[in-house]
């Protein structure tokens, strides 16, 4: 039975969560705010710097194969890795379930290996019960640790083929999951046009240089879009949620309103009832 009392014990406790999900609100929007523009940039920046390797790498493939037989001067294993980049908690919306959907679908009988970062991505997969061999890592979801970033980086550096599954940010209602192959390996479709290039120190070194530093940068790269992008649906799921709460308020003052003015109703009965009974 819906009372009074219980009424206002649930109203107070819908102002409580309002405060608290608008906090987190605030805290969203401005971690958004803070890392759009530098997130989005630097997309743009390491996707043109990506083009040109692969048309280096175009241009002067046989002298690649002169140098390195593997088209690599850092030593491979010649296996494949496909790299899930999930979440540590919650209230992100269904954007990692999104991601992850998309990164089981492209693993299932696949022969590659398996990196899982953050809680949620291990939950997912470990309740999967695939037979793809998998390594964890811990990553914050709130900051870049440099330290755990260089440490998976170098993990993932000495595969042959590498696939990062993660979630891009597109604006502030809309998020996507995303795949990029992150390895550096020549795409033939992509990079038809011979550009002839002027080297310093070598072309040995160069590439060197393209394979370790330019990796690093395109894996922190989607790790900064993720972030970005669940910051982006979180803020989404907060405001439906704040949307709910609302309707929820209202409906509960309403109820409130109606067993306040069926109370006065009685009360006044009563003192009717009573009136008539003492002029009897």
């Amino acid at each position: 039975m819906i009372t009074k009392k219980g009424l206002e014990a649930e109203l107070e406790n819908l102002f409580s969560l309002t405060g608290m999900v608008e906090a987190y609100q605030e805290i969203a929007a401005e971690r958004i705010r803070k890392t759009r523009n530098s997130v989005l940039k630097s997309r743009s920046y390491l996707s043109e710097i990506n083009t040109i390797f692969q048309q280096v790498k175009s241009s002067y493939k046989n002298d690649l194969e002169k140098l390195s037989k593997k088209g690599s001067f850092i030593e491979k294993n010649g296996k494949t890795l496909s790299v899930f980049i999930s979440a540590n908690t919650g209230l992100y919306g269904d954007i990692v379930q999104k991601t992850f959907d998309l990164f089981l679908s492209e693993i299932k009988d696949q022969k590659t290996e398996a990196v899982i970062i953050g809680k949620l991505g291990l939950i997912l997969f470990e309740k999967e019960k695939l037979n793809t061999p998998y390594t964890y890592f811990d990553l914050p979801d709130q900051n870049i640790d440099s330290k755990a970033l260089r440490e998976i980086a170098v993990f993932l550096l000495k595969y042959q083929k590498i696939r990062v599954f993660y979630s891009q940010f597109q604006s502030i209602i809309k998020q996507e999951p995303a795949a990029s192959d992150i390895s550096g390996n020549l795409i033939e479709e992509e990079s038809k046009e011979v550009i002839k290039y002027l080297f310093e120190p070598s072309l040995e070194e160069i590439l060197t240089f393209f394979e370790s530093e330019i990796f690093s940068s395109l894996f922190e790269q989607t790790v900064r879009d993720t972030q970005l992008a669940k910051f982006g649906s979180r803020l989404i799921t907060l405001t439906q949620a704040t949307e709910n709460i609302k309707k929820r308020l209202k409906n509960v003052t309403i109820e409130k309103e109606r067993i306040r003015h069926s109370d006065n109703n009685k009360k006044q009965l009563q003192t009717l009832l009573s009136m008539r009974l003492w002029r009897a």
